[in-house]
């Protein structure tokens, strides 16, 4: 098993300027038209999905006032418009109709930014952040890269209007105030079915204003993931290379915790983190109390993370006494705790209740060892950036007794 990639190459003609398209078959075109989008759009953000043999049977199609055609597979004979048109994909699996994709001209490059029927859909906001943490999976760049505002406006309205869940993140998204609150006011509007679950470092909500916009906004699915590291300021503010980021993140969750919002507290387990495990737990408890979930997290091994690995690695095999110790007492107090990121062959079976498949289809790998295992379809796998420099001990394949003792526990 694989990751499903965001990206492939096309054949690409007639594109004279950079598009997101959303492309529809021919049914969908007929029974939908525009409505298969949640927003504002026109037959021009509309790309048909036109294998061969319906393209040669049918060739009047090239006549619709699409704004361009996909041929999901190597070009047959010739492709008689004017309009852009795609073929010959390298991967024919990446992009498929409900996608939503961004194509730039002189370039063969096709990017998926919004896969139908995915619960890891992304509106990137920014490369940009004020914190540079150790293990940082995107290491932050000084640029002004304001345009993927826009682009997140547009992509809302060629999205689907169903139910799913949809994450944004960066960089920090705060660091785009105006921009942010914009996007979560159109998801609100354009796509009231769809959670929206946003990534922060929370330490720009210690600007009490924030509390009045997004009270306003009112979004009633909106929901935040903020990282804290530990117990004490020193120890996470080194981990994310700010002073005085802890007061800051503390004052950002009594803002947000006073605007009603829906907050998730994150910890990336590592060699820093993991020894006070159970006193960070405490301190949610008593000093948090509004939390409405915890996750405890698996490293992903790329990024800053590799530059720090000495200060970082640790075996998950090793941290499993502390990991244990903050789950249950979360779970003894009524606080919803997920482990994510670790496969469940590395946490003991009483703990595989609390282990979610967390990892985004687009970067998410089952490695060899995990081809016959039992709990492959149970398990969150590998990121993509998996090696076998940040390989546990403990990685093994679980027989299907094994995988049932971890299925009784979890009952």
């Amino acid at each position: 098993m694989v990751m499903l990639r965001k990206d492939t190459h096309f054949e690409i003609h007639h594109l004279d300027e950079p598009k997101l398209l959303k492309v529809i078959t021919l049914d969908e075109f007929i029974e939908q038209g525009l409505a298969v989008c949640a927003g504002s759009a026109e037959f021009g953000d509309l790309l048909l999905w036109l294998p061969n043999e319906e393209r040669l049977r049918s060739p009047h199609l090239l006549s619709l006032p699409v704004g361009g055609f996909l041929i999901p597979e190597p070009l047959i004979g010739d492709l008689d418009s004017a309009r852009p048109h795609l073929h010959t994909p390298k991967d024919a699996d990446v992009v498929q109709p409900g996608d939503v994709i961004a194509i730039t001209p002189g370039n063969a490059l096709v990017r998926v930014l919004y896969r139908r029927g995915s619960d890891s859909n992304l509106l990137f906001m920014t490369d940009r952040c004020n914190s540079v943490c150790l293990m940082c999976s995107q290491p932050p760049k000084d640029i002004d890269d304001r345009w993927h505002i826009e682009e997140n406006l547009r992509l809302i309205d060629l999205m689907d209007p169903v139910e799913e869940n949809l994450g944004i993140s960066g960089g920090e998204p705060t660091l785009y105030r105006d921009g942010l609150l914009e996007i979560l006011a159109k998801c609100k509007a354009v796509l009231p079915q769809k959670s929206i679950h946003v990534l922060s470092n929370g330490r720009l909500f210690q600007d009490p204003s924030w509390i009045a916009a997004l009270s306003t906004i009112g979004h009633p699915q909106l929901s935040w993931g903020i990282p804290l590291y530990a117990d004490n300021a020193e120890d996470h503010d080194h981990v994310v290379q700010a002073p005085g980021a802890f007061s800051e993140t503390l004052q950002g969750l009594y803002n947000l915790a006073r605007a009603n919002q829906i907050i998730e507290i994150r910890v990336v387990l590592n060699r820093l983190t993991t020894p006070r495990l159970p006193e960070l737990a405490h301190y949610v408890f008593r000093n948090l109390p509004f939390v409405r979930h915890v996750a405890l997290m698996g490293i992903e091994s790329t990024g800053l993370a590799r530059k720090n690995y000495e200060e970082l690695w640790v075996d998950p095999l090793d941290y499993q006494e502390s990991l244990s110790h903050a789950v249950y007492f979360l779970f003894n107090r009524g606080v919803p705790v997920s482990i994510y990121n670790l496969p469940l062959c590395l946490i003991p079976a009483h703990l595989s209740r609390f282990a979610r498949q967390s990892i985004s289809d687009w970067k998410n790998l089952f490695i060899d060892t995990c081809q016959q295992c039992a709990a492959v379809k149970h398990c969150s796998g590998f990121f993509k950036s998996h090696t076998d420099r940040w390989q546990s001990r403990g990685v093994q394949l679980l027989s299907t007794e094994a995988f049932s003792a971890y299925a009784r526990s979890a009952q």
